[in-house]
């Protein structure tokens, strides 16, 4: 962690001096920002050749590394909009070396994100207090977290890790890229919520990163707007637009949204897992583009659930691609007779039934909130009606959760 701590701020002291080097006739930023793009790079091929020749792994949690700096993605990102938003002219260079330290390790986003750009973050630290408002806020969002993560995520895990242990072969094998999928929706928008929450005790609002119900997309389209938002509002902003300033990729639309999705895949680990994943990504946007399939079902209000079922199957098997150790295996897998383990499922019965359950209690509460974050929409609510949706989610988080073990969070090692 000191290590760790140094490069952070050895890296925000660069960023500082290049920023306020932004009017000098020597392009130091676009310096800065290959530099850090740069160590970037070096860092994810160093942990992607560590992880496919010296340390394999499967399953969440059995990856070990010499030196991990956790949260150097949203770092770099958020510094190279820094500098990129000096270069544009949107903001001025930051008026400390400690404000923008506080802006780029601002902890409650430095590990799972979400994204934010300065300016937004900066107007609020120098407006942030403690009040009772703010901390009854901040708490309803950590204990949805908590519920979220301890009773539905852990438990998603668990199932997940113990279907891919099974031998479930062929088309059964998309029920483990299904787990995975609702596995990693509520293990992230959980830590993002609990994150918030943190954020909001201090009266600093941090930016959704889910839409609520995403998980029933009806489209790809309809799907990344409310997946990872502030990732994607930055390769938008910080890459793509950038890139259609140049005539060549004017020209060339789809080819330029074709590279921003192979961007995406490869910032998860520069492997070529992640590569074809991103390649897929492209192209099953590319292909609803081409049979507007988002118009079509918009206009179809019947479809609806047909259209749920389309993409759930195929994001199944896009999170196998994600998930998998390599491609061999998984082509293996598919290829092999069907067959479920009957033994995990029965021996996973209850969990399957509580999973269920209060992923159907987290839905009802999503539906009923609407637009509202879910901090806010208990506040709009009667005092009694607030306290008794306190006292159950506690009796949940009691009742069901799972503590046994350490906390996984999948997504912390991107």
């Amino acid at each position: 962690m000191p290590l760790t701590l140094l490069v952070f701020l050895l890296a925000s002291g660069i960023t500082y001096y290049l920023g306020n080097k932004s009017h000098s006739s020597v392009p130091w930023i676009g310096g800065g920002v290959s530099i850090l793009l740069l160590s970037l790079i070096l860092y994810k091929l160093r942990e992607s050749w560590l992880v496919l020749n010296d340390y394999p792994y499967l399953f969440v949690g059995e990856q070990e590394s010499v030196w991990q700096i956790m949260g150097l993605s949203f770092f770099v990102f958020n510094a190279i909009s820094y500098l990129m938003d000096i270069k544009r002219g949107f903001i001025q260079p930051a008026e400390s070396f400690v404000k923008l330290t506080t802006y780029l390790l601002y902890f409650p986003t430095l590990f799972t994100g979400p994204l934010h750009r300065f300016k937004y973050v900066d107007s609020q630290l120098n407006q942030a207090n403690v009040t009772q408002k703010s901390f009854s806020n901040g708490m309803r969002l950590i204990l949805w977290g908590v519920f979220k993560n301890f009773v539905i995520a852990q438990r998603l895990n668990y199932l997940y890790v113990e279907l891919w242990k099974s031998n479930s072969g062929g088309l059964w094998t998309l029920i483990i890229g299904f787990v995975f999928f609702f596995y990693i929706y509520f293990s992230f928008s959980s830590f993002v919520d609990f994150f918030q929450g943190v954020s909001e005790i201090f009266n600093v609002r941090l930016k959704d990163n889910f839409h609520k119900r995403v998980y029933l997309s009806r489209n790809r389209h309809e799907f990344w707007r409310g997946w990872h938002i502030t990732l994607n509002e930055w390769f938008r902003d910080y890459f793509f637009y950038w890139q259609m300033k140049f005539k060549f990729w004017r020209d060339k639309p789809y080819l330029l949204l074709l590279l921003t999705y192979l961007l995406i895949g490869l910032w998860h680990g520069i492997t070529v897992k992640f590569f074809i994943w991103g390649f897929l990504n492209a192209c099953w946007i590319l292909l609803e583009k081409w049979w507007k399939i988002p118009e079509r079902f918009s206009r179809m209000s019947y479809f609806k659930f047909l259209g749920i079922l389309y993409h759930l199957s195929l994001c199944s098997i896009l999170a196998l691609v994600f998930i998998s150790p390599s491609l061999d295996e998984l082509i293996v897998r598919i290829s092999q007779s069907n067959y479920i383990s009957t033994e995990v499922l029965i021996y996973q019965k209850r969990n399957l039934l509580i999973i269920l359950v209060m992923g159907l209690v987290v839905d009802q509460y999503h539906r009923w909130s609407k637009d509202l974050r879910m901090d806010m929409y208990f506040e709009l609510l009667p005092s009694w009606k607030r306290r008794s949706i306190y006292i159950c989610i506690c009796f949940f988080i009691i009742i069901f959760g799972v503590f046994s073990g350490h906390l996984e969070n999948y997504y912390l090692r991107f």
